[in-house]
């Protein structure tokens, strides 16, 4: 655990130094695998923490409004069965208020509310993976003249690399939901490839 910390503090708080990032890849190197798995997964609920918190915040017909009717709720009258095979019935005179008090009565949260955190927890999870994985490859590539590093210093200079970017795309994304992803990653691209080389032989 310990060389994991440290891994974490040299990954946060250094820059061009050849001497740290040396430091740096030996403390990847002893922590382990395991512990880049765990760091991936801090790093996924850090991204997805804003999304969680957005998607709470609504209103049972807040929520259906964005990714269900998509306008039409005014308009159109719809059936809504969740997992115990109960309908809703969507009528155009029945109002927000009431509509939110039956969504309510009816496991709204069970049966709604955390399906749809899972399913924008596991898409994000989907989005980590294939960026990380094509950071590594693209690292890889840019030291095909230089001394390789092998898949774990690739993952764990990533990976490391973004501690600080995803606390601040974190608070980034309370006020600005979904950029923030965006961002984060435009951020963490510019400093892994400046870290690279800086890499021994880099």
């Amino acid at each position: 655990m310990n060389n994991y910390f440290r891994a974490v503090t040299l990954g946060a708080f250094t820059w061009n130094n050849e001497e740290r990032i040396t430091l740096l890849l030996e403390n990847i190197g002893k922590a382990g695998s395991l512990w880049l798995i765990v760091h991936f997964m801090m790093l996924t609920f850090c991204l997805n923490f804003p999304v969680v918190f957005q998607i709470a915040r609504l209103t049972p017909s807040e929520l259906y409004g964005r990714l269900l009717f998509t306008g039409q709720y005014e308009e159109n009258r719809e059936q809504v069965s969740d997992n115990n095979d109960q309908v809703f019935d969507l009528d155009s005179d029945i109002s927000i208020e009431e509509f939110n008090l039956q969504m309510m009565n009816q496991n709204y949260g069970r049966n709604v509310l955390l399906p749809v955190l899972a399913f924008a927890f596991g898409l994000m999870i989907i989005i980590q993976v294939v960026f990380y994985l094509l950071t590594v490859l693209f690292i890889r590539l840019s030291r095909l003249n230089v001394e390789s590093l092998v898949f774990r210093d690739r993952m764990g200079l990533a990976l490391y690399s973004s501690t600080l970017p995803a606390i601040a795309a974190a608070l980034l994304g309370l006020y600005l939901p979904t950029v923030h992803i965006i961002i984060y990653y435009f951020i963490v691209i510019f400093i892994v490839f400046k870290r690279s080389k800086s890499c021994p032989n880099g």
